[in-house]
């Protein structure tokens, strides 16, 4: 294990969450880790690894949102390592727009891929979790995005999912469709589903803003 990642995993699960939030601040600054090291081995790691052992099941939940709760402040205060990066990024003149359907609240997946988008040249922009239907076509009717992805960690979730995509491509045909998230995982869930590119890694967003 990273030694690195050992001390913050350490402090997240004390849920020290300013000590936890000042120790990734001191690696960035002192060019110890990159964003996308932040991104790929700390933040995402620490939620997807997590494993309660306490029995009681409410307190796994709450535990878990605490967690969740240091990670999205870790990524909102990390920002200004963002703009800064992406001033070097050459721009792919495509906008996308990324969102989370309705019931779906598992957002700090898609702030991390819009941050990748950004790096990978994409004006992109995240518009939130739990979007109604509605509130999502409005929003692509009003941004014209060249792409709309859709973050979909709650298997449950791919009937709204399958009713927006359908809605989207046709009412604007010309949208191009993303989706990606860990309900894409179970096996025959891409099945019947309007899409365009099913992305899984950092790699494959930059692949398609051609930024390699």
């Amino acid at each position: 294990m990273n030694p690195y990642y050992k001390a913050f995993l350490k402090l997240v699960n004390e849920e020290n969450k300013d000590e936890a939030m000042l120790y990734v601040q001191s690696l960035l600054k002192e060019k110890k880790i990159e964003l996308y090291e932040l991104y790929d081995f700390f933040l995402r790691p620490v939620l997807n690894e997590f494993e309660c052992t306490f029995e009681d099941e409410e307190i796994c939940i709450w535990k878990e949102h605490v967690r969740t709760s240091i990670v999205r402040t870790i990524l909102e205060s990390t920002y200004p390592y963002l703009i800064e990066a992406k001033k070097s990024v050459q721009k792919n003149n495509q906008k996308v727009v990324v969102v989370c359907p309705s019931e779906e609240f598992h957002e700090v997946g898609a702030i991390i891929v819009t941050n990748y988008f950004s790096l990978a040249g994409f004006d992109a922009q995240y518009i939130g979790a739990n979007t109604p239907k509605n509130d999502i076509i409005s929003a692509v009717k009003a941004l014209k995005p060249d792409y709309l992805a859709l973050s979909v960690t709650n298997y449950y979730n791919l009937v709204v999912t399958k009713q927006i995509t359908e809605q989207v491509k046709g009412l604007y045909p010309n949208v191009k469709i993303i989706v990606g998230g860990n309900a894409f995982n179970k096996p025959g869930a891409l099945d019947h589903l309007v899409y365009d590119y099913h992305l899984t890694h950092k790699e494959d967003i930059f692949k398609l803003g051609g930024n390699h």
